[in-house]
């Protein structure tokens, strides 16, 4: 006799509590190892900040590469989409908060790291990924029409993908490290693929993509 096979919100609820669980851990461990003064705290946002992105990538991904190689790798993306875009939502809350450390750090002035365009870029960018996350629960995507949340979801997907790019784009020339190619040029350069992914996908089936990245298909 074989037990009854857990509910897809329990699922749904498992995978995305231990996988930030674990992105938590990660966080809590760089502030350990390298404290909770500046240096810290800017490594640790380094750290949640590619995290985030590993996520976001996989969300992104998943659609394109279900139709340009389907297998049991882009099967699982896309049955996971959903919980990988909630992940990326809580990852990047915890990326927020600090930022909102290194405010506490620097007052009365503002840390040297964040510009005025990380302000006109990111503050919009985490409303959308807060309003995306917060949509993929049932109750509130059940409060939306499917038109109104199929527009949100694809609008913020890019927007997502746009702010990341500019981001990194900005910091190669604007932030000093010892590893530029490692720390910002493979990453420009993954964006890029992942989004010649979807641009091809797109052209070989001569349809839209419906960009659902946090949607369980």
């Amino acid at each position: 006799m074989t037990g009854s096979r857990p509910s897809p919100q329990l699922r749904l609820a498992s995978f995305i509590a231990a996988a930030s669980i674990v992105n938590a851990a990660i966080a809590l461990l760089v502030l350990r190892l390298w404290g909770t003064g500046s240096d810290g705290v800017e490594l640790a946002l380094r750290v949640t900040a590619r995290v985030s992105f590993f996520y976001f990538l996989l969300a992104f991904v998943a659609s394109p590469l279900a139709r340009l190689a389907p297998g049991a790798v882009s099967t699982w993306l896309v049955q996971h989409r959903r919980e990988l875009g909630v992940t990326f939502g809580i990852s990047m809350s915890m990326h927020v908060a600090l930022i909102l450390r290194m405010f506490v750090i620097y007052a009365p002035e503002r840390p040297p790291m964040v510009t005025w365009a990380d302000f006109a870029i990111g503050i919009p960018g985490l409303v959308l990924v807060a309003m995306m996350t917060v949509t993929s629960f049932d109750r509130l995507k059940r409060a939306m029409t499917p038109t109104q949340w199929s527009r949100l979801h694809t609008t913020g997907v890019f927007v997502v993908w746009s702010i990341f790019f500019l981001c990194l784009v900005d910091s190669v020339g604007r932030k000093q490290t010892a590893h530029p190619t490692l720390e910002y040029h493979v990453f420009i350069a993954i964006l890029v693929l992942a989004m010649s992914l979807r641009i091809a996908a797109r052209v070989r089936h001569a349809k839209p993509d419906d960009a659902r990245s946090f949607e369980r298909g």
